[in-house]
């Protein structure tokens, strides 16, 4: 008789439930924009810009996605709105800049779930990316925001994140209000139509930094939106020609 050896008992490491992300990315994003303008100066010009703002657009991005596991739920998102609103509003009236960034970002993120609720239907989670898009490119080339961004910095920081740079050498830009709530949106719809999640979040960051990029490379203000919509968009083609089709009362 031949004896088989017991089971090799092997401990899977667990990933990080909602409840830790919901708080542990917020501290973690309200930890670096506290500590930004301390760290270590990086040479004047396009690496401070690229450096401080990339890692700031990706702390923000992170604080918004916080919420997704809730994307289902109505009650959760409502009372962050509420929360975080009067937060948001507390500290902007104390002046305390980049550190009421994660308090944004959570309005923004909740927001964002809320409208992906609300407004989720097929033709909708296709359309609304184009269309807004659209609209970031007009709005920046020759509309409102760009008047703003003549204006200087302090016209739109109430309805923007502060970008940090480092070595207390002032701010490295400023990412949209608006472009954090469509992040959380474009996520949500992801998650819900059962679109590619992963690669959906590792386009969506991968916008922001592009964004980013082709401004440092440009030498202007570069829209965000359409790098995001185009990271939604992509990494999804077949799967949201498949959801239209299904969506189509003739292929009902």
């Amino acid at each position: 008789m031949v004896r088989r050896p017991p089971p090799v008992l092997t401990h899977r490491r667990r990933l990080p439930g909602p409840a830790t992300l919901a708080f542990g990315l917020p501290l973690m994003a309200l930890a670096y924009f506290i500590v930004a303008p301390a760290l270590p100066a990086l040479p004047a010009g396009d690496a401070t810009y690229a450096v401080a703002g990339g890692v700031g657009m990706l702390m923000v991005a992170a604080n918004t996605l916080a919420l997704l596991p809730a994307h289902e739920t109505l009650v959760g998102p409502l009372l962050i709105v509420a929360g975080a609103g009067l937060l948001v509003a507390a500290l902007d009236a104390a002046g305390v800049g980049a550190a009421a960034n994660p308090a944004e970002a959570m309005l923004a993120g909740a927001l964002g779930l809320l409208f992906a609720r609300w407004l989720a239907t097929p033709v909708i989670a296709v359309a609304v990316p184009l269309f807004v898009a659209a609209i970031d490119v007009w709005s920046v080339a020759s509309g409102p925001t760009s008047r703003l961004l003549e204006e200087g910095t302090d016209s739109v920081d109430p309805l923007s994140f502060d970008l940090p740079a480092w070595g207390h050498m002032g701010s490295a830009g400023h990412l949209g209000l608006s472009d954090a709530l469509f992040l959380a949106m474009f996520a949500a719809w992801a998650a819900h139509y059962g679109l590619r999640r992963t690669a959906t979040i590792a386009g969506l960051a991968l916008g922001l930094l592009a964004s980013l990029a082709f401004g440092l490379l440009l030498d202007r203000s570069i829209p965000a939106l359409p790098f995001l919509a185009a990271g939604y968009l992509l990494p999804n083609l077949d799967r949201i020609q498949a959801l239209l089709t299904d969506a189509d009362p003739q292929h009902a």
